[in-house]
Parts: structure tokens; sequence; C-alpha cells
């Protein structure tokens, strides 16, 4: 079998942009695994412990991608047949680790007991929660019902 020699880029070729916001030449464009991955959850709630302790805490490894906004430290696992995913922006203003959730769960409320047993941390680490279609509640300034 005779080996394929592929061209390099054509020179008036700039470095493939990501998804959407490039008009040059060149027909590729890039996203990461994080973008891809985050299209099959949807963004739950906020924990104040930083993504290095809970990801330590199940013996996760942290991926880093990107988005729109910048870098992103991400890990995607599963828990009683839940996906979930932790990620943290970096240089957000806000500390918080977002909590994502499979698109097909229909109990959140459920699925973040789960997580929140797991991690061995209680309610009181919820910095928001809520959904995009509903909005979000600042759980650190609204105050919490008691359970």
């Amino acid at each position: 079998m005779a080996e394929v020699e592929v061209p390099g880029p054509e020179s008036d070729w700039q470095p493939a942009a990501s998804l959407g916001y490039y008009t040059g030449k060149n027909p590729a464009f890039q996203a990461s695994m994080w973008e891809y991955a985050v299209g099959s959850f949807r963004l739950v709630a906020g924990l104040s412990p930083s993504l290095d302790v809970l990801a330590a805490r199940l013996r996760l490894d942290l991926e880093r991608g990107w988005e729109d906004l910048g870098p992103v430290d991400a890990a995607m696992f599963r828990i009683q047949k839940i996906d979930f995913a932790l990620s943290r922006l970096e240089g957000s203003p806000s500390p918080d680790v977002f909590v994502w959730v499979s698109r097909a769960v229909a109990d959140v409320d459920a699925a973040l007991d789960i997580l929140l047993d797991a991690l061995g941390i209680g309610k009181d680490a919820l910095t928001f929660r809520g959904d995009i279609e509903s909005g979000f509640v600042d759980l650190r300034t609204t105050p919490r019902p008691e359970t």
C-alpha cells in the first residue's frame, strides 16, 4: 500500500477558528471536546468548593477545553447511570463550579441529591439552582427553604 502524501495548508488559510466566528478561506471550524459534549448536558446548579477538590473527592481527571468565553476545565462522569459534568471557566469572576446533568434526566433534584451524597457535601454547598428555561436562583442571597 502506497503512502499518501497530504499537502500542507494553503498559503491563504488562517488557523481554523471556533465554530461560527470566522469568515476566512480555511474551510475548517474547530470545536473543543467540551463544546461537543456540553450539548448533551444542561446547567442546573453551582457549587462553592473548588473544582480541584470536587474532582479529587471522586478521583476524576480534569480535562482542559475551551468555549466562546475561553479555557474551561471539566470532568464528565456517571453515578448511578446519571451523566454529570462539573466545569469551571478560567478567568470567570464567579468562583462557582458549574454542575451539568444529562438532558435525559427528568428528576434533576434527585440527580443533585445523588451527586451531593457522592461528594460528601450538603445542599449548603449550592450557590445557585435552576436552568436556562426557568432562570437561576442565587442561593447566596435568597433565603434557603427549611428541609
